[in-house]
């Protein structure tokens, strides 16, 4: 259970109109904390939602991860374990927010390149390890991996002190950010995606980074700590009578919506001090389990798509962060 302390922040973001898109104020940040949007059932009157923080379309990148992301990651330093995910209809902004571009870097490489600022900078010897797999129709695949070498996926077990893992999950020990980025960009190109009516390249699994790092302090004692980042692009929720999805793209959707409904069911239960979780109930969840729970720090940063058109999965979209945030 979460103290009162570490409960997992819920971020609001809206992404900037595509120059496809004629621009409205359907949905605005009214302060730092609440954002206004039109109400779809009478659009004469708004809602307001209330987040530990929320972004407009103008903010950019490095804003976003000074303020909410930067401090989760330094935490790591410290021994802890952290997770951010980014949530959001596909087309929302997700995958722009967590990996960004070379010329406007994401959650990611900030990320990255912040723990190896510590590494040059502090006069320790941190071992930086990563793995990267994605969660596809509730079946783990290693994306350092081909994917034609992955099988039906990677089980779930339990070591002798019920810590759960992913079997065969491959580890790469990184030195430098270059090389990082080097494998990185490569493993991204295994992910999962495809075209839907809504997205030219919707991602159709949760792709999952995770950052172990390990050192000895400088004292007599010689203590191994270990801190761990899970920074998490999840799939975008759809609705199959928009995307207009074929047989195979709606067996994807239903796993998608069901993993995280799941997702936001743990994420309440956490910041409500519920006595039970549901961990168990989806692959993703149970993995993360331990970097979940306990002293360990989360934030769900939620992008929305901004316009009328959009209301309405807006509408669903912050309510679920709302449930979640309660």
């Amino acid at each position: 259970m979460t103290t009162a302390g570490n409960k997992i922040k819920v971020v609001c973001r809206i992404r900037p109109f595509l120059k496809t898109e004629k621009p409205d104020t359907a949905v605005s940040v009214e302060s730092s904390t609440v954002l206004r949007v039109t109400n779809p059932r009478d659009t004469t009157k708004d809602v307001k939602f209330n987040f530990d923080s929320c972004y407009g379309p103008k903010v950019g990148q490095d804003v976003i991860y000074k303020t909410d992301v930067r401090p989760l990651v330094e935490s790591i330093f410290s021994g802890m374990s952290a997770t951010v995910f980014c949530y959001g209809v596909t087309g929302a902004g997700k995958t722009h927010t967590i990996q960004g571009t070379e010329t406007d870097p994401g959650i990611i490489p900030r990320a990255l390149e912040h723990i190896f600022m510590h590494k040059q900078r502090d006069a320790i010897n941190y071992d930086v390890r990563v793995s990267y797999y994605e969660i596809y129709k509730e079946a783990v695949f290693d994306l350092f991996k081909p994917r034609d070498a992955a099988g039906s996926g990677l089980p779930i077990r339990e070591d002798a002190s019920h810590k759960v893992f992913v079997a065969g999950l491959s580890e790469k020990r990184v030195t430098s950010y270059e090389q990082f980025d080097s494998m990185y960009q490569r493993a991204c190109g295994n992910r999962r995606t495809a075209s839907t009516k809504l997205n030219n390249h919707s991602s159709r699994s949760h792709a999952i980074l995770t950052v172990h790092v390990q050192w000895k302090d400088d004292l007599a004692s010689g203590r191994t700590w270990c801190g761990r980042l899970h920074l998490i692009d999840l799939a975008g929720s759809e609705d199959n009578r928009r995307t207009e999805n074929g047989r195979d793209r709606m067996a994807e959707s239903s796993a998608i919506n069901r993993s995280l409904f799941v997702l936001g069911q743990v994420v309440e239960a956490l910041n409500t001090g519920a006595s039970r979780i549901p961990y168990r109930d989806s692959k993703m969840t149970r993995i993360l389990q331990d970097s979940l729970g306990g002293d360990s720090q989360g934030m769900m940063i939620v992008n929305i798509s901004p316009g009328e058109a959009f209301l309405q999965d807006t509408h669903n979209t912050l309510n679920f962060a709302t449930k979640s945030r309660e």
